[in-house]
């Protein structure tokens, strides 16, 4: 089978998923058909998950979009998530760029024209992708990962040479708070600090990219974020090539402490259904 045969895609996505070590309940790559299953759409959305996360991490929030917009959906899974942290441990930049680039190709394959809709890391990953050749439409972004709000935390991944010393200082593992069961359930919340150095190359490697990504771009994200700097975030938007629209999520409307979150049922339901609303109208804004 090849990517182009939308109607085998979902069980060769399937028997793959199956092969996956470990590989938790809905953390599996899957198409959702806006109509009968193997029939293409005008539009396909493409949604690209964050680092530690999963397809899962602001549902139904790309349901909604793809909804409004009757068009088949695909919820990407990057290499290494929605297993364990030895995995995601085991996972480079490569394996994740060729998940995106993957991603795309069935999005192309699902409908004529391809939405991308990324959160956090899956941004600059798309980015990169976006630069080197994959067709969009449009790319929405939520709460992109174009640097950490925490500047040491940055300043030490960054460093020359941190990946051999860093584990001296940050320990041989990263691990955060769980907040409740789906919290537990489709991130990977206890990982060796190994992969916290590919997430920082991902976040560089989309730097460079920025000037050959021409897409439309939608960027949602919070003022109050506390995991990414929105500095950086606009520092870094004002070099992607195509048009960008900006959308402030209020803090206020999110039950993410960090509010970096900004959508879906898990952490910020009450968000979801004002921000697809406004995505939508975006989207069927464009000429």
């Amino acid at each position: 089978m090849t990517i182009a045969d939308a109607a085998g895609l979902a069980a060769w996505l399937a028997a793959r998923a199956a092969a996956v070590p470990g590989l938790r309940d809905g953390c599996a790559a899957r198409i959702l058909w806006a109509g009968a299953p193997g029939d293409r759409t005008p539009l396909s959305l493409v949604y690209v998950h964050g680092f530690s996360a999963s397809g899962q991490e602001l549902r139904p929030l790309p349901d909604l979009v793809a909804d409004r917009l009757g068009a088949n959906l695909f919820l990407a899974r990057l290499t290494g998530h929605g297993q364990d942290g030895a995995a995601l441990g085991r996972a480079v930049l490569a394996d994740w760029q060729r998940d995106v680039a993957e991603a795309l190709s069935i999005g192309a394959a699902l409908g004529d024209r391809v939405i991308v809709m990324a959160c956090s890391t899956g941004a600059p990953l798309v980015a990169r992708a976006l630069a080197e050749g994959a067709a969009a439409r449009a790319v929405i972004l939520v709460s992109p990962n174009w640097g950490l709000r925490n500047r040491l935390a940055q300043w030490l991944l960054d460093a020359p040479g941190a990946r051999l010393w860093g584990r001296w200082i940050m320990g041989p593992e990263r691990a955060f708070e769980v907040l409740n069961a789906d919290h537990a359930a489709f991130w990977t919340t206890r990982y060796p600090s190994q992969a916290v150095h590919e997430m920082a190359a991902a976040v560089r490697a989309g730097w460079t990219a920025l000037p050959g990504a021409t897409a439309p771009a939608f960027v949602a994200l919070s003022a109050a974020d506390r995991v990414v700097s929105p500095q950086a975030t606009r520092r870094a938007m004002a070099r992607w090539a195509g048009p960008v629209h900006w959308h402030a999520v209020d803090a206020a409307t999110v039950d993410d402490p960090m509010a970096h979150v900004i959508a879906g049922d898990i952490f910020a339901p009450r968000a979801t259904a004002p921000l697809a609303g406004a995505m939508s109208a975006w989207l069927q804004g464009l000429s």
